[in-house]
């Protein structure tokens, strides 16, 4: 378990309109014991504002984002929550968590998110928002083998509906998994996609460029051409890894996707079975 007790720092941004809702919902984390921030508290109104607010959204631990129709609505958010905003908040790693205070229409940069549903039940969507924000630090990989991550990555790929995973022989350079993934189209239609996954654990090292070479040949070599390929380690990856990344799915017209360490933590946050098992023994 990890033992960083620092008081979590919580930035809450929201429209003006929906200032009395904020309140309420900042009341309530405060009395939890987070370090609650809201963007219109020592800021200076003027031509610098909006430098001001990224400062604020980057120097804190998550990034709470009110979803209302007041919020579309307003200039703040068009100058604001651009795709600048969402490609920076992901390079910064810093963790967002949209929560949905009223019904609208969600613009699609926030739907990749798991967006906290406060509008149909304000005391339970409260207690998951809270179960978020204070599980992340739980999942540490200090303790954790080499051996437990690849079977954390198993039972993580079986709770997000990964069906016949198959452990690959590494003597014949195989992948650590194949498995299959059942999805949708637009249309209702079902349709199956074949996944090859790698998982990397670092204990002192970082995840570099040699391990996204590493399974572009495996694929090359175990030549699936219509597999989707998957990354998954406890380490980070910065820009320089996102702009290489790019270039192999543009050279190579590659589906690749990584899941780093950041993002690792939060999908096994969402899993009480695999945090229990692993993380809170």
């Amino acid at each position: 378990m990890n033992e960083d007790h620092r008081t979590k720092r919580v930035f809450l941004s929201y429209s003006l309109r929906d200032k009395d809702k904020a309140m309420l919902l900042a009341n309530k984390l405060k009395n939890t014991g987070l370090e609650i921030i809201t963007e219109y508290e020592n800021i200076s109104f003027g031509e610098n504002i909006f430098d001001e607010l990224k400062y604020l959204l980057q120097s804190n631990d998550f990034v709470i984002i009110l979803l209302s129709k007041a919020l579309f609505e307003s200039s703040y958010f068009k100058y604001e929550f651009t795709k600048n905003f969402f490609q920076e908040t992901k390079k910064r790693k810093i963790s967002i968590i949209p929560v949905l205070i009223e019904k609208c229409n969600i613009p699609t940069d926030f739907l990749e998110y798991e967006i906290i549903n406060l509008s149909s039940g304000f005391d339970k969507g409260l207690d998951k928002l809270l179960q978020r924000i204070k599980t992340i630090p739980e999942v540490s990989f200090e303790r954790i083998t080499p051996l437990e991550f690849e079977e954390i990555i198993f039972d993580l790929l079986q709770s997000y509906g990964f069906k016949n995973i198959i452990r690959e022989d590494r003597i014949n350079r195989g992948v650590d998994f194949i498995a299959e993934y059942f999805s949708k189209n637009p249309f209702g239609q079902k349709r199956k996609e074949l996944w090859m996954i790698e998982s990397k654990f670092y204990s002192e090292s970082r995840f570099d460029i040699r391990a996204i070479k590493k399974i572009v040949e495996q694929y090359k070599y175990i030549n699936k051409n219509d597999a989707k390929l998957l990354l998954v380690t406890n380490s980070q990856i910065n820009s320089v890894l996102e702009e290489y990344l790019n270039d192999v799915r543009r050279v190579y017209c590659l589906d690749i996707e990584v899941i780093d360490g950041l993002l690792l933590k939060k999908l096994i946050a969402n899993k009480k079975r695999i945090l229990n098992k692993y993380f809170l023994k």
